[in-house]
């Protein structure tokens, strides 16, 4: 008898989570998931932020220069790629590819260490600054080892 006891109430058991997830489906209204997991497709832009991601001209100038250098930095040509949700490369022509992070209000910051140069510099690299609809605007402050000099520039990115 205990046997057919427990059978039944296993039955009843068994009918009763099923009686409870139906209720559950027809009131609750449907879940949709965007956002979780990673559908293999290219980082989402989660925020109101203009999208970052192409090619830019950049304009510099110097701002400070204790390494002795004369003349106008030259004006090079950068490619941004997002590497995540708010991770970035920034790769210019002039063979740097800086690293970084861009938050919901545009604000960004990018390192890159380039070197040892053929005279055994290397330059490391810090870039700030804010993403806008049709570019950015960024300051560069740079060390150079084992010279012991840094310069700054003014960087204005323009989408191209």
């Amino acid at each position: 008898m205990q046997g057919t006891v427990g059978a039944n109430l296993a039955a009843m058991t068994s009918r009763a989570y099923a009686l409870r997830t139906m209720l559950l489906l027809a009131v609750l209204p449907p879940m949709t998931y965007s956002g979780c997991g990673d559908d293999g497709g290219a980082p989402t832009n989660p925020s109101n932020r203009p999208s970052i991601a192409g090619t830019y001209q950049i304009v510099q100038t110097t701002v400070t220069n204790t390494c002795g250098d004369t003349g106008n930095p030259p004006t090079v040509t950068g490619t941004v790629t997002l590497t995540g949700t708010d991770a970035f490369q920034l790769r210019d022509t002039g063979g740097t590819t800086f690293t970084g992070t861009v938050g919901a209000d545009s604000r960004f910051v990018a390192n890159a260490t380039l070197g040892p140069d053929a005279s055994g510099q290397t330059f490391t690299q810090r870039l700030e600054g804010t993403f806008t609809s049709n570019g950015f605007t960024a300051v560069l402050n740079v060390t150079v080892q084992p010279r012991n000099c840094a310069f700054t520039r003014n960087w204005t990115g323009t989408k191209i």
